[in-house]
């Protein structure tokens, strides 16, 4: 994957908030909710643009690329292998 920096440097991350659906035979819906950059230090300050209700998963990850292929579970196939 390749890094995303905003316009000071800082590597520019995505926030998902990771809602389940009432039918459990379809994959969790990833809504993009924020932003996240990386410190000096190493810690994460994010940026919400929406407070999730219902749901206390989040992921900060790289940006997704909407031209990727999706695997079965809604995150790209090369993923998929690498997650438990």
């Amino acid at each position: 994957m390749t890094e995303t920096t905003s316009g000071n440097g800082r590597k520019h991350l995505a926030v998902y908030a990771i809602l389940e659906r009432k039918d459990l035979s379809r994959p969790p819906f990833w809504l993009k909710i924020g932003t996240a950059f990386t410190n000096r230090d190493g810690s994460l300050s994010l940026y919400l643009d929406a407070f999730p209700i219902g749901t206390n998963k989040l992921q900060v990850r790289e940006p997704r690329n909407w031209d990727e292929p999706r695997g079965g579970n809604g995150r790209p196939a090369a993923e998929e292998e690498a997650q438990p």
